[in-house]
């Protein structure tokens, strides 16, 4: 089984926690091929880059999966 079709089935499972430290420890990888697998998940459109309100008032990044909706306590904020 590829990483690519490992990183599918992990989502399924845990869809809210995607990131590179993630990808690293579930699939035993290091940083850079962590990387590029979140690349190539990103360009294949399986998350999709968003931004959030911090409790602070700025925005952070996160990725999330197409048609998630987020949970009453996150606040998506379009990209731009």
């Amino acid at each position: 089984m590829t990483h690519m079709e490992q990183l599918k089935q992990l989502l399924h499972k845990e869809p809210d926690a995607f990131c590179v430290s993630w990808i690293q420890r579930r699939l035993r990888l290091g940083y850079t091929n962590a990387c590029a697998l979140r690349d190539e998940a990103l360009n294949a459109g399986l998350v999709t880059r968003v931004y959030r309100a911090t409790a602070d008032g700025g925005k952070e990044f996160a990725y999330v999966q197409p048609g998630l909706e987020p949970g009453a306590e996150q606040v998506w904020i379009p990209e731009g």
